[in-house]
């Protein structure tokens, strides 16, 4: 007598977005390979900011407008170079040259940090210009939900095609913070996201998950489906892009204007 074989059970379908977000970050992974032709690092750095920035413009709505250059507050305290400004574009901004522009801090909905690969040099660097972006002094509190904590300084974003991984990150935010004796809040970015992992690390602090217990941990993750970590990003942004867009975020320009006394 014949034994029936067993027919395996279907692998789970992954949702459609799921899916699309799949396909968007074998593409960003592979054209950011092909900066690798150029000889020289800033090419390279440059290309693959471009690569996010695209992949930004075609995912989040167009009232959204992305610069490079410096932010400034109205005491003239200056970020330092930012990657990618992202701006509401029915504010004013300030153009110097091209894309490069000065941007008011009330005008700003995130600042995003992008490398190549990510090293414990790298990170470090990012953390001190971070932290010269949450000094900036902002007259808008941006709201979401309930639950979230509401964002009283501008949201700074990690980016890294590839490097270090999930402990080795968070391990070298806490050294920072105890070589510095500085608050995780004064430097740390809100989310971070290395493309060629599975994980992304984002604040505990409800804007993207509802916060996780214990309500004291700083950090919580996500990991599983190697795509996913571009689905982070995406809707962490988006939830920013909404409350940002429904403060009061009128721009005062006169105390620009005042002069010293």
């Amino acid at each position: 007598m014949k034994t029936q074989k067993k027919t395996p059970n279907p692998a789970p379908n992954n949702r459609i977005l799921s899916e699309h977000f799949l396909k968007v970050k074998s593409k960003l992974l592979e054209y950011s390979k092909h900066f690798d032709i150029a000889d020289h690092g800033d090419i390279k750095g440059y290309g693959r900011e471009v690569l996010v920035q695209e992949f930004l413009t075609n995912h989040l709505p167009n009232n959204i407008e992305y610069l490079t250059g410096e932010i400034i507050d109205q005491n003239d305290n200056r970020s330092g170079q930012v990657d990618i400004i992202l701006k509401a574009n029915n504010l004013p901004r300030i153009p110097l040259l091209g894309n490069m522009h000065l941007a008011f801090s009330d005008t700003v909905i995130a600042a995003i940090e992008v490398k190549s690969t990510l090293t414990t040099q790298h990170l470090s660097y990012a953390l001190h210009n971070f932290n010269k972006i949450k000094q900036l002094n902002r007259n808008i509190t941006v709201k979401f939900e309930a639950t979230a904590i509401d964002l009283d300084k501008i949201p700074c974003i990690l980016f890294a095609f590839k490097g270090l991984g999930k402990d080795a990150i968070i391990k070298n935010i806490n050294d920072y913070a105890r070589t510095h004796k500085a608050p995780l809040d004064t430097f740390s970015p809100d989310m971070i996201v290395v493309l060629e992992s599975d994980f992304y690390i984002c604040k505990n602090d409800g804007w993207l998950f509802p916060i996780a217990q214990p309500v004291e941990a700083y950090f919580r993750h996500w990991e599983g489906l190697p795509h996913e970590n571009l689905v982070g990003i995406y809707i962490y942004l988006f939830n920013v892009l909404q409350g940002f867009m429904n403060c009061d975020n009128q721009l005062n320009i006169a105390p620009y204007f005042e002069k010293n006394r």
